[in-house]
């Protein structure tokens, strides 16, 4: 197992904690096909699958990010295709790279993870309670001045 879910990746919003949890279980996925042994295949099945959830993910917070106009979120999307890009390079050489080498990238993936989970991740959770509570206290208002 390359990275231990912890209470330092909770960010405190169930739905990106979850996809982050997620993606911890994916990323020691990879690691252990790499560690154990497995066929070329399986660590090549796994690695894509990474991408994959890694792809959905970004989606998700971009996603969000758009809707409730973030103003960091072109900084934060130039983390994820910087991290897109990486993992491109990678998935065309994962055949072809030896067993040191997918061990080098899956630490860095590991360092990537956990630096951007608590960094600018965790900016965005909490601009996104912000703006959950002033849309609670401005319908608590609302439901005030009704009455």
């Amino acid at each position: 197992m390359l990275i231990d879910w912890n209470d330092r990746l909770v960010l405190g919003d169930a739905r990106i904690d979850q996809e982050h949890q997620d993606l911890v279980t994916f990323i020691n996925r990879f690691f252990d096909a790499l560690t154990n042994g497995a066929p070329r295949d399986e660590v090549c099945g796994a690695a894509f699958t990474l991408a994959e959830q890694v792809t959905q993910h970004f989606n998700s917070e971009v996603y969000l990010m758009e809707a409730l106009h973030y103003g960091a979120r072109a900084a934060h999307q130039r983390e994820h295709k910087a991290l897109m890009g990486e993992l491109g390079g990678f998935l065309r050489r994962v055949g072809q790279e030896d067993d040191r080498e997918l061990l080098k990238v899956a630490v860095f993936i590991k360092d990537w993870f956990t630096t951007h989970v608590t960094t600018a991740d965790a900016q965005f959770v909490g601009f996104l309670q912000d703006e959950v509570s002033h849309e609670d206290a401005s319908e608590e208002r609302s439901l005030a001045e009704m009455c």
